[in-house]
């Protein structure tokens, strides 16, 4: 591991991520669909280059799905033993480390952990594009029903994510450095156990936050929804409006030739 400005920026998060199991009913959609438009680019082997890689789930998921693929990590959390540390919002180190020039370039769940300025994130993926040529790739995945996140609702406050935008606010982000090839719904049965949020009154603490946590760690975790909702995700998160009440969207991004 190389290091370049190592610190902990979300105990929460680190805290999380170490101690939750990887094999989620969402994480088995989601990286079943990342593998899904990897597989379609009938490439032999891949040079994979993830930003905000955290403990390295997505490795060891596509490694599991018989993907063939190099792969490079970095993410601002040291203790995450990625391969190269550096905070996201300055990307540049990230281009004078890397082994080899990505075909993808992945980013899962990682803009919305950022900044709360989308002005800034607009900067921050422009300096993102700066590390790929136009053969790369690029795959998003941001949260849409996720905590209700698209809805921005006032008693729903969830300080990991600095920024909550809807699925067009996130598109127009996006799209000042990228064209957008594929938009893809993630996950629907993993949004039941964030419907208790919708009433104003919940709150972590009581009945309804105690309701979101027994759905969250033992209904949808039974394995025969993962079938079940992957292909849901694969037909239903195809079409709109279907895929703007997704857990997640799915973004695969091509770089625009000119981006300043």
């Amino acid at each position: 591991m190389t290091e370049s400005t190592p610190k902990i920026n979300s105990r929460y998060l680190v805290k999380k991520l170490l101690s939750v199991p990887d094999n989620t009913l969402f994480n088995h959609v989601k990286f079943h669909l990342v593998n899904d438009v990897l597989v379609s680019y009938n490439a032999k082997r891949l040079n994979i280059l993830e930003l905000g890689c955290g403990t390295k789930t997505t490795y060891r998921y596509l490694k599991n799905l018989g993907c063939n693929f190099d792969y490079f990590g970095v993410d601002y959390e040291a203790s995450f033993a990625p391969d190269f540390v550096c905070d996201l919002l300055n990307p540049k180190p990230i281009q004078e480390v890397l082994p080899w020039k990505p075909d993808f370039l992945l980013l899962l769940d990682v803009l919305e952990h950022l900044h709360e300025d989308s002005h800034v994130l607009e900067k921050v993926v422009l300096e993102i594009s700066d590390l790929i040529t136009t053969d790369t790739k690029v795959i998003v995945t941001l949260p849409q029903m996720y905590r209700l996140d698209r809805f921005k609702f006032s008693h729903l406050h969830y300080p990991e994510h600095k920024i909550r935008l809807t699925h067009k606010e996130w598109k127009a982000l996006l799209s000042k450095s990228f064209f957008v090839d594929k938009v893809q719904g993630v996950g629907f049965l993993s949004i039941i156990p964030f419907l208790p949020m919708f009433f104003k009154s919940f709150t972590p603490e009581n009945k309804l936050g105690r309701l979101f946590m027994y759905l969250r760690k033992n209904v949808m975790e039974w394995s025969y929804f993962k079938p079940i909702d992957l292909w849901l995700s694969r037909t239903l998160g195809k079409v709109k409006p279907f895929y703007y009440y997704s857990n997640d969207i799915l973004f695969v991004l091509s770089k625009k030739k000119e981006n300043r």
